[in-house]
């Protein structure tokens, strides 16, 4: 297999072609004159997490209610996030910039309103003081966004696997990386670049057994969160892991829409539990909903379900045809195999796998400012992958605040600074080995050792014996890494995929271990 090296200059690096990845790029582009390149590991039109749509964005509109304002929400952010950002981050990226980011998505063509009452349809959970979700039909979000990065002339180059930064001293400077068709190596030079490779699946097994059927988009593997540690960027709460409800054995979202249309979660003797729980029973934070949900099954009151039978037509409606089928398309066919009918029958449910993800009160990844910037010089990051995020909302706003004020800061660095062609010779060495070996372990062998390990001893419930014992594990995971062969660059990818998540696993096992106190 023949490939090339390639060196590519750019203003503006952005790693990862999500929703905030595509907002970066838009935000950078209509700040100025710079040069914006995104690199992207699949195809920007339906990466990420909302590659297959999204039916809900987190946004308060200043209608004049008390609880839709910007202190309220401010209010609300801190207090899902349990104290553990600086609201004033948030309030800056994100908050700030909702009732303009839902102007752009219209203005985009995205249908946010009912185009029957030309109003927006709004829905309540999660501990929400009010209803802070626009329903909307964004099946095609990703498409949409897509088209305007390439009408603002951003250069995008698709199927490119990002493996590490490129340092000059503490500086970033770069990125490199190969493309996962051909296998050419790419070094990217660039002036500023942008974090936003979304969080983290893959890491513990879910209920199917088949590892990419996740609730988050199963590809996310945590490249940046892996790189910025590599080059010494800081990180926090990699240990507050997220989880949801499913439907039992199929990974799909949408506890929200049932949540949000006032569906009720009840035990196998037919108690809506959450009432024992929370005030705010079925409204409760996520978070609560999912320990609830845990105590119950633990202490014999499973199997649980959702209940959604007292629904009214209109309600069912719009819950089975505008909702649950945007964010995977396979939902109601699953209902369907399984015999049943949501007007008349229980969905039971199950807690999906742990993720590292960018969820309401996510509160773990990479930590930046005010202006999006990480610890490390001309490192910015955005979106779920970093601290904080929230969910397809942050990823927008945070997205194109942070592409806005890397832009700005490239154009005032007159030069690209010099590369150590050591690193990179170094960086080649280590992605092509495993192409080159006559024998070896395959990358899903040791893929699914990293996630039974993480399931058995970095669970929902963690102690100081498991966590040891999982960080001796997977340092002997990690003494097997030279030891993968693989056949073709898809694979390469692979392999390139599972040395971040082991060090993701690492992460959070580590962290838990410091922190003296449960959440």
């Amino acid at each position: 297999m023949r490939r090339k090296e390639k060196v590519i200059q750019t203003d503006v690096l952005i790693i990862g072609g999500g929703v905030a990845g595509c907002m970066a790029a838009i935000g950078a582009k209509e700040e100025g004159s710079a040069e914006v390149l995104v690199l992207e590991k699949a195809e920007i039109s339906r990466s990420g997490d909302a590659g297959g749509g999204n039916d809900h964005l987190l946004a308060h509109l200043n209608t004049g209610e008390e609880w839709d304002t910007d202190q309220a929400m401010r209010q609300y952010y801190t207090r899902v996030s349990q104290g553990l950002i600086e609201s004033e981050i948030g309030y800056r990226l994100h908050l700030s910039r909702i009732r303009e980011i839902v102007d752009k998505l219209e203005s985009y063509g995205i249908e946010m309103r009912d185009p029957q009452t030309g109003q927006y349809i709004r829905t309540k959970s999660f501990g929400q003081p009010g209803p802070y979700f626009i329903n909307f039909k964004g099946k095609n979000i990703k498409p949409v966004l897509a088209r305007e990065v390439k009408r603002l002339r951003v250069k995008v180059l698709n199927r490119i696997n990002v493996t590490n930064l490129v340092m000059s001293g503490k500086k970033v400077v770069g990125a490199m990386g190969f493309h996962v068709r051909n296998g050419n190596f790419y070094v990217v030079r660039s002036k500023t670049t942008i974090l936003a490779t979304g969080d983290i699946a893959r890491l513990w097994p879910n209920s199917s057994g088949l590892p990419f059927n996740t609730w988050m988009s199963p590809f996310n593997n945590g490249a940046s969160h892996a790189m910025a540690f590599r080059a010494g960027a800081e990180l926090a709460n990699m240990e507050l892991t997220v989880s949801t409800l499913i439907p039992k054995g199929f990974s799909a979202a949408g506890l929200n829409a049932f949540i949000g249309m006032g569906a009720f979660l009840r035990n196998s003797v037919g108690e809506r539990y959450m009432k024992k729980y929370h005030p705010m029973a079925e409204d409760a934070p996520r978070n609560i909903l999912v320990l609830a949900t845990y105590r119950e099954i633990t202490e014999g009151r499973g199997p649980c379900y959702i209940d959604s039978r007292h629904l009214s037509k209109q309600a069912m409606l719009h819950l089975t045809t505008n909702l649950l089928p945007v964010d995977k398309d396979t939902f109601m066919t699953f209902c369907e195999q399984k015999g049943l009918n949501l007007e008349k029958d229980m969905l039971e449910i199950e807690i999906s796998e742990m993720q590292v993800a960018g969820t309401t009160g996510s509160v773990s990844g990479i930590v930046i400012d005010q202006t999006g910037k990480t610890t490390l010089s001309r490192l910015y990051s955005a979106g779920a992958c970093t601290v904080p995020s929230f969910g397809l909302s942050g990823a927008l706003a945070t997205g194109y605040s942070v592409g806005i004020e890397a832009a700005k800061s490239s154009l005032k660095i007159s030069d690209l600074e010099k590369h150590d062609e050591g690193e990179i010779k170094r960086e080649v060495e280590s992605i092509y080995a495993p192409l080159h070996r006559k024998e070896g372990l395959n990358y899903k062998e040791l893929e699914n050792k990293l996630r039974q390990i993480m399931a058995d001893y970095v669970g929902y419930m963690k102690t100081e014996k498991g966590l040891r014992t999982a960080l001796e594990k997977l340092s002997d995971l990690e003494n097997k890494v030279d030891q993968i062969r693989v056949k073709d660059y898809h694979e390469l990818m692979r392999a390139a995929e599972f040395k971040d998540l082991l060090l993701i696993g690492k992460l959070v096992a580590t962290g838990a271990l410091a922190r003296k106190e449960s959440r």
